[in-house]
């Protein structure tokens, strides 16, 4: 297997889409599109149940793998914000997630997770810290 590595998802997709890789890693709804016209196959989940979106793909579990990864998205502020503007952020995003329209667009885009704000994405963070370190470390990559 050969990595190559592309500027973002969608053009990962489009690579396999147009017969240039043989296979890839994407996020559900860079590949929809292209599954959806029937020039991609999904072959596997990451997730622990099957996703909506393709209700015929096993999840690696099915496949006798225990890999369950998820792609982490969070917004950020700068070292040094102060209380009062985190927690303006944070009560935006949180009213943002709560709308009807995010909730149908992650639907439809079969996107999973919660939203985690303050102390609930630190403990977070440090969980998949540690999940990379361990797959680090069963790959051969680093020493435990």
């Amino acid at each position: 297997m050969k990595y190559v590595p592309y500027k973002g998802g969608g053009k990962v997709a489009k690579q396999l889409a147009g017969n240039n890789a043989d296979s890839t890693v994407n996020n559900p709804s860079e590949q929809l599109g292209f599954y959806e016209a029937g020039k991609t196959k999904a072959l596997a989940a990451f997730t622990p149940k099957r996703l909506p979106l393709f209700p015929d793909t096993p999840t690696f579990k099915e496949l006798g793998k225990d890999f369950v990864y998820f792609m982490q998205r969070t917004v950020v502020g700068a070292p040094g914000m102060s209380a009062g503007a985190a927690a303006y952020y944070q009560g935006l995003f949180t009213k943002v997630f709560n709308t009807p329209e995010w909730q149908k667009y992650r639907s439809k885009k079969s996107l999973q997770g919660d939203l985690l704000v303050g102390d609930d994405l630190m403990a977070y963070w440090k969980n998949e810290r540690e999940v990379h370190r361990q797959m680090l470390i069963k790959m051969g990559v680093i020493k435990g």
